[in-house]
């Protein structure tokens, strides 16, 4: 168990590295500041309780209708591993300057650089840690530029052995152009 614990902890610095590059930081969860990701995280504990992540269909997509433009939720595949955009909200898309949903994360060039492949790291993080994370920071969108970014990503299991989805909540704000 200790050994698995060391492992997680160095896949953490290597994320953290690659995500610092970019801008972006994990934030501890009782820190989050934005209404929506404190409220997303408050939700997944009450609808997870004594397990370690809840189910997709436990997740009461109307308690948060409005907030769907700011969702996004990922698909697990784990032979071999693979992420792909299962939904994106509005804000997303708009962000993205695309929809992909259906495509695979590491194919994704709705950043600038490298991030997709930050990305597809950090939702194998998410998913072997069967725990929430939280990131802040700023980073740049191929289709909206540069903005301050606050997001949680929410593990999910459909049978219970393993995270099979990833809810995320994040709020964007565009910043100033330079």
């Amino acid at each position: 168990m200790a050994v698995l614990a060391e492992q997680h902890r160095l896949e953490s610095d290597v994320i953290l590295t690659e995500a610092k590059a970019h801008g972006i930081d994990f934030r501890r969860l009782k820190d989050l500041r934005e209404p929506l990701c404190i409220d997303m995280l408050r939700y997944w504990n009450e609808v997870r309780g004594e397990r370690s992540m809840p189910r997709p269909e436990e997740i009461d997509p109307v308690r948060f209708a409005r907030h769907m433009p700011h969702l996004l939720v990922v698909q697990i595949d784990w032979e071999p591993f693979d992420v792909s955009y299962r939904l994106l909200g509005g804000d997303f898309v708009d962000a993205h300057g695309a929809n992909f949903r259906g495509q695979r994360v590491i194919d994704s060039r709705s950043h600038t650089g490298r991030f997709n492949e930050v990305l597809f790291e950090f939702y194998r993080f998410v998913a072997v840690a069967e725990r929430p994370y939280a990131v802040a920071g700023t980073m740049e969108y191929a289709a909206r530029g540069r903005v301050e970014v606050e997001a949680v990503y929410l593990p999910l299991t459909v049978g219970g052995e393993r995270t099979d989805r990833i809810l995320g909540a994040a709020v964007s704000r565009a910043l100033p152009k330079s």
